[in-house]
């Protein structure tokens, strides 16, 4: 795991350009590869810190902390992916086909429970075809604890991978305009190419992403019409200390004061801490209605005090961040 963020992160700073480039959707903001690399360097701080041989607690670790400094859709929802995947490993030593499923499987529930407005053609798209193909590869494994068949299912993987990234052209209107691929969905390629050069001693692939609408040499992206809409939106990123249903009532208010809203939890706080998981997606049982956890918001808005106060009103703020939706990266 510690390798995979090592080769992750050398992936994001080679095509960190490319990815920003490529960044359209939600905001033609152009900062995509600098906020997924900042979330899987954050990771791989975390992983290294982390004395243990439990996969499941280093990369829940790995996750929670690079939510807690996660910008940008893509940066955040990738720390949301990678909490995820921790899920179901917890307590295994070794990656096996049946548990990368199962990691994916997590990861995408997270995933899509994190965002208010979950759309196909992001990485998300990308996510859920991978997690099928993992699935069926699981399914039809003589050997599930085998590393050969851990080391056989992640060229295909990553083959599904790139496929999906190629059909997000067509799957939202702006990456048709622009003639792109999503930023994000090809980030997360990267990712998971990472992942194959460490599960089969190799090195990742340099030209992964060559071909792809908007990647090849002297592909020059057309550039959207501003998003309509308050030209003095900013990106609001909050932690703040709230019980479940707290955080149920502040989606509500947060999706009325802006847009592209995430509110995901990190991880339980006091004496629940040590034994407790947060719930994914945001839900959590009647037994864990007292429950306070740590959460993680991320909202485009031209109300940013409004959209503070409401979390004030719900919980108790820890941090926040504004950042201009202009210029980028």
């Amino acid at each position: 795991m510690r390798r995979w963020f090592a080769l992750g992160q050398s992936a994001l700073e080679e095509h960190r350009g490319q990815l920003n480039q490529l960044n359209v959707f939600p905001v033609p903001d152009s900062d995509t590869g600098a906020n997924m690399l900042a979330t899987v360097r954050t990771c791989r701080r975390a992983a290294d810190d982390v004395d243990t041989d439990d996969l499941g607690e280093m990369l829940a670790r790995a996750g929670a902390e690079a939510m807690a400094e996660a910008s940008g859709n893509s940066g955040t929802l990738l720390a949301v992916l990678i909490s995820g995947f921790a899920e179901p490993l917890h307590g295994t030593q070794r990656l096996t086909v049946e548990t990368l499923s199962r990691g994916l499987q997590r990861a995408s529930l997270r995933a899509w429970s994190a965002l208010s407005q979950p759309v196909e053609g992001t990485m998300l798209s990308v996510l859920n075809a991978v997690r099928d193909q993992a699935s069926a590869l699981a399914a039809s494994a003589a050997e599930l604890e085998s590393r050969a068949a851990l080391e056989q299912s992640l060229p295909e993987l990553v083959a599904v991978a790139r496929d999906a990234v190629t059909r997000t052209e067509q799957q939202l209107p702006v990456l048709r305009e622009a003639k792109v691929v999503d930023s994000g969905a090809a980030g997360l390629l990267l990712i998971l190419d990472a992942l194959r050069a460490t599960v089969r001693g190799e090195t990742p692939d340099p030209h992964v992403l060559d071909g792809l609408p908007g990647c090849s040499d002297g592909d020059r992206p057309h550039s959207p019409a501003p998003p309509a809409g308050d030209p003095d939106a900013v990106e609001l990123m909050c932690t703040a200390l709230l019980d479940p249903l707290g955080a149920a009532s502040l989606r509500h208010r947060i999706d009325e004061l802006g847009e592209s809203v995430i509110i995901t939890p990190i991880g339980p706080v006091g004496e629940a801490a040590e034994e407790a998981s947060a719930p994914a997606g945001g839900a959590a049982g009647a037994g864990h209605a007292e429950q306070t956890y740590r959460w993680r918001i991320h909202v485009h808005t031209a109300q940013a005090e409004a959209a503070l106060q409401a979390v004030r009103s719900a919980g108790e703020l820890e941090s926040s961040t504004v950042t201009p939706l202009t210029g980028g990266d």
